[in-house]
């Protein structure tokens, strides 16, 4: 009896969650009410750190380097990141389907692109 109990328990669990999309994030991102508007800035600005993070680990990023896709100014504020990420998001919607974080490098990468030297 607990081997079919056990059995129908795992059945009855997704076998994977839904991937956290560049849409969902948009629409987390249109909300007006502040719970939202901090959530979608804290989202972007930690998505941007992770994959910063990441490619400090795989060889830095004192200039642009394989998979490097952004450079951020020292100063940017959090609502300009979210602001390029929306507007990403806006100008290509045949991938706003894609992950959130790969729609967060994508959108600080054309908004604010590795140059020679950076």
């Amino acid at each position: 009896m607990l081997r079919v109990f056990v059995m129908a328990s795992v059945l009855a669990v997704p076998v994977s969650a839904a991937a956290f999309t560049g849409n969902d994030l948009n629409k987390l991102c249109t909300k007006t009410d502040p719970v939202s508007r901090s959530a979608c800035a804290a989202y972007i600005e930690g998505a941007a750190d992770g994959i910063y993070n990441t490619i400090e680990a795989i060889g830095g990023t004192s200039g642009p380097q394989v998979g490097q896709y952004f450079c951020l100014p020292a100063d940017v504020k959090p609502q300009v990141l979210t602001d390029a990420v929306r507007r990403y998001i806006a100008d290509n919607p045949d991938k706003a389907g894609y992950n959130a974080t790969t729609m967060v490098s994508l959108g600080l990468g054309k908004a604010f692109p590795c140059k020679a030297g950076s």
